[in-house]
C-alpha cells in the first residue's frame, strides 16, 4: 500500500461527469436539465487495494450504470433515491452496494456522498482468511446493509475514511492500511452474504500455537503497514481464532496488541527525540491516525503525556 494517486476535479457538464467517474472505473450516464443547477466536484483518493472518493453533486440529476469494482455508497446528505434490479430505497444515511453486473439507477437533488471502492478479488482474499476458507467466494445478496445498526457502522467506517483524507493522515501507510481492513471488514459485517462461513474449533494447544505465531508476527513487522488479517494468515487462524487467542493470551485483542507494540515504538522514538518533534506526523507514521487518543494512550501507558516527555 505504498502508491497513492490523488483526483479532485469539478464541473457543470453531465457527460464531464461521466468521464470523471470512468476515472473511477465506472460506466454512467449523467442527466440533468440546463436549468437544474447541475455541478460536479470530487476529490478521490486511489491505494492499490481500495479507494475513497467524496462527492458533492449539486442540482437535480439522475444517472445509471455500474462500476468495475463493489461500490459502498454513502449519501451524507441531500436526496438520493437509488433502484437496483428492481428493488429501490432511499440512501439517505442508509448505505448501499453498487454490485459489478447489476442494473443500477438513482434520481437525487444536492447530494453529498462519500463511496469506497473495493475490488471482488480483494475483497474474497479478506473474506477467505477472515472465516478461514480458502474456498470460499463472495457473494452479496442484497444492496442494503442487515439493518439500521449495520447503516450506522458503514457510515462511520465511511465518514472516518473521508476524516482521513481532510487531516492528511491518509498517506502514512500503517493509517491506510488499518483504514483499509477496518472497510474490508465492514463490507463483509454489514452487507448479507449468500454463504454462511462456519469457525472450526480450536485446541487449548493450537490456540496458544497461533497466539506465538501471530504475536511473534506482530513484533517482527509492526513497523509495515500490516493489519491483522496478515497477522490472522502468518497465524494459521481466522479472525475469530486470532480473537480468542489473543484475549486468552494477552488480555487483549489481536488489534490491541499491534497498537500496544506500535506504541511502545512510539515510546522509544519519542525518548530520543527532541522539543521540535512533529508529534502528529510522528502518531501517524506509528498508525495512529489521531493525535489526541494517541495522547490518552500513551499517558494511560507511560504515566506522562508524549508532549511532557519531549520536553525532558
Amino acid at each position: 500500500m505504498s502508491e497513492l494517486t490523488r483526483l479532485r476535479s469539478s464541473t457543470s457538464d453531465p457527460a464531464e461527469a461521466d468521464a470523471l467517474l470512468a476515472a473511477s472505473g465506472g460506466r454512467f450516464a449523467f442527466a440533468s436539465e440546463p436549468d437544474a443547477g447541475f455541478s460536479f466536484d470530487v476529490d478521490q483518493i486511489v491505494d492499490p487495494s481500495f479507494s475513497v472518493a467524496r462527492y458533492a453533486i449539486g442540482g437535480e440529476w439522475e444517472t445509471s450504470g455500474e462500476f468495475e469494482d463493489l461500490c459502498i455508497v454513502n449519501v451524507t446528505g441531500g436526496s438520493y433515491r437509488w433502484e437496483i434490479d428492481g428493488d429501490r430505497a432511499d440512501a439517505t444515511r442508509s448505505p448501499f452496494l453498487i454490485r459489478p453486473g447489476h442494473d443500477f439507477m438513482c434520481q437525487a437533488v444536492n447530494a453529498d456522498i462519500v463511496n469506497i471502492y473495493l475490488s471482488p478479488a480483494t475483497l474474497r482474499d479478506v473474506a477467505r482468511t477472515t472465516f478461514g476458507d480458502e474456498h470460499l467466494e463472495v457473494v452479496f445478496d442484497a444492496p442494503g446493509t442487515l439493518g439500521p445498526l449495520h447503516s450506522d457502522y458503514m457510515l462511520t467506517a465511511a465518514t472516518v475514511a473521508a476524516e482521513y483524507m481532510d487531516a492528511g493522515t491518509f498517506r502514512h501507510p500503517l493509517v491506510r492500511a488499518s483504514l483499509f481492513h477496518t472497510l474490508a471488514l465492514a463490507a463483509l459485517k454489514c452487507f448479507p452474504l449468500s454463504s454462511d462461513p462456519r469457525e472450526k474449533d480450536v485446541t487449548p494447544a493450537g490456540q496458544l500455537w497461533r497466539f506465538r505465531r501471530g504475536a511473534r508476527f506482530i513484533e517482527d513487522h509492526a513497523s509495515l503497514p500490516i493489519t491483522v488479517l496478515d497477522v490472522a494468515e502468518a497465524a494459521g487462524a481466522t479472525m475469530a481464532q486470532l480473537e480468542a487467542a489473543f484475549r486468552t493470551h494477552a488480555s487483549t485483542s489481536a488489534r490491541g496488541y499491534l497498537q500496544r507494540v506500535r506504541l511502545s515504538a512510539a515510546h522509544d522514538e519519542i525518548a530520543a527525540s527532541g522539543p521540535a518533534t512533529d508529534l502528529v506526523e510522528l502518531a501517524a507514521r506509528w498508525g495512529f491516525a489521531d493525535v489526541d487518543r494517541f495522547s490518552r494512550r500513551y499517558r494511560d501507558a507511560y504515566g506522562e503525556t508524549p508532549e511532557s516527555a519531549l520536553l525532558r
